[in-house]
């Protein structure tokens, strides 16, 4: 489990700089890091890194990284680290973010709950969710959540797939949605992180679903609980433009004809760069959700 938080505040072209940077595989990667807009042109950065970091060194790392970029100088970094905190993490640190930061979501006929704002019972929908706090779910800004439980809306109300792959699960939320508006369907739920497999079982029991996922700790799509599922009907990507770049032919590899893909974690700006990953996969891009700044694209296998 991530132990430090590392924030800062800087103009929204270095922190989503930093933050993409220090998600998808700086010589110092965090477990974890997002911006959000804070108004007014500035941007809030969060980092989650398992050990204590030396801020110069992540300059360094960082001024590298960014060296062929001409948006992005030194002495930006530098005025962006200024400052700076970084600070010890608990579990208790952990309980109050996430309780804080995980307000309701309504995407079509979804509804998503923390432990601490759930409806009473009498008040409780069928396709409710009820999330524990986690560091599986994130930080600051749900809208990719939001995007992929509205494009999954919006599919299920037209398609009932047999097989699906929530490749990435976080929480299991997508993969648990899934469950409760096609309950006969075999689902896959997988994800690197040992964290978010224990979160998404935990869920699972939680929203009265123990059994409904077969829930595996996979790096990408090898492990024998996707290859016997597989092909996937439907598969569910809400992970980040470089896993969902490099993991590209064996997501498409995974997918039966006609299947669907939705994909979401990545900004608007990213959206052509994902169009081209797939479509030169044999994929066809059917649809786009965007909100505020993130982007979800819905893809289909002839």
């Amino acid at each position: 489990m991530p132990s430090y938080l590392l924030t800062l505040t800087a103009p929204a072209v270095v922190a989503t700089a930093i933050a993409d940077e220090l998600a998808e595989g700086s010589r110092l990667a965090a477990d974890a890091a997002g911006a959000f807009d804070l108004g007014n042109g500035q941007w809030g950065l969060e980092a989650y890194f398992p050990d204590q970091v030396d801020p110069d060194r992540l300059i360094d790392a960082l001024t590298d990284a960014f060296a062929a970029r001409d948006d992005i100088s030194a002495d930006d970094l530098i005025a962006a680290f200024a400052g700076f905190q970084l600070r010890p993490l608990d579990a208790d640190d952990w309980s109050e973010l996430e309780l804080d930061q995980l307000p309701p979501i309504t995407a079509g006929r979804f509804r998503v709950f923390g432990e601490h704002n759930q409806p009473a019972a009498s008040q409780r929908r069928r396709t409710d969710l009820i999330i524990e706090a986690s560091t599986a779910f994130g930080t600051g800004d749900h809208a990719s959540t939001f995007l992929s439980l509205t494009a999954l809306d919006a599919l299920l109300k037209c398609r009932t797939p047999r097989r699906i792959l929530d490749l990435g699960t976080g929480t299991g939320l997508l993969a648990l949605a899934a469950a409760k508006v096609v309950p006969s369907a075999h689902i896959v739920a997988s994800d690197i992180e040992p964290v978010a497999v224990a979160m998404t079982d935990l869920n699972a029991r939680g929203n009265g679903m123990n059994g409904r996922l077969k829930i595996a700790l996979a790096d990408g799509l090898r492990h024998p609980s996707i290859r016997a599922a597989r092909p996937f009907d439907l598969v569910l990507a809400n992970i980040l433009p470089a896993p969902l770049t490099a993991m590209a032919n064996d997501i498409v590899a995974a997918m039966a004809p006609q299947a669907v893909l939705i994909i979401a974690g990545l900004r608007i700006g990213e959206e052509a760069r994902m169009q081209s990953v797939y479509s030169q996969r044999g994929l066809v891009f059917q649809y786009r959700y965007r909100a505020k700044e993130w982007s979800s694209l819905v893809f289909l296998k002839p």
